[in-house]
């Protein structure tokens, strides 16, 4: 009977981290949902806050024309100080929506990275337990599976730098070539 408890209990642990990273991963979703759901609300009240600010900088400069034609440029401040009171809060409440955006794209960027870091764990672990089991099989020396652990290694430490020359790529700073040998002495 130990062999089928040692397989149950296999089961059960495979079962409940495929239940765990479902789990998280539907959370992540969701969050990441809300937060550009969030995000959007924002973009679209500083569209708007935007839209209330040039029509009160045309008000104030049609006041200010007409406060020139009609008092020769005199008392200008007083004239448009109404239209001033108005833009104060429009510009505070747009500078506030404007840091809860950068925070909220902040957010979603470091779970990206998170998720990323994530697969190139999951990568790596696949490829140990893949090793070791060749080991077993005597398909692999131990040494081979240490060199081999070693470069996949050097991929998941190199996570970061490999998302850098990615971004440099994309943004058309490095050539193919260049992305190509980078990756390279990065493990990938």
């Amino acid at each position: 009977m130990g062999l089928f408890d040692k397989i149950k209990t296999q089961a059960n642990t495979i079962g409940t981290n495929i239940s765990e990273s479902t789990s998280k991963l539907t959370s992540d979703i969701s969050t990441a949902s809300k937060e550009k759901s969030k995000l959007s609300a924002i973009n679209s009240e500083i569209t708007s806050i935007n839209g209330q600010l040039n029509i009160a900088y045309q008000d104030i400069g049609k006041k200010y024309v007409s406060n020139l034609v009609d008092n020769k440029g005199e008392n200008v401040e007083a004239v448009v100080k109404d239209t001033l009171d108005r833009i104060e809060p429009l510009l505070e409440k747009k500078i506030e929506l404007e840091k809860e955006a950068v925070e909220i794209e902040k957010k979603l960027k470091d779970q990206i990275i998170l998720q990323e870091k994530a697969i190139f764990q999951r990568e790596f672990d696949e490829e140990k337990e893949k090793l070791e089991k060749a080991v077993k099989l005597d398909v692999l020396t131990e040494k081979e599976m240490q060199d081999k652990l070693a470069r996949a290694q050097l991929k998941l430490d190199n996570f970061d730098n490999i998302r850098k020359v990615k971004k440099q790529y994309d943004m058309q700073l490095i050539s193919k070539e260049e992305l190509n040998e980078k990756l390279a002495a990065f493990g990938v």
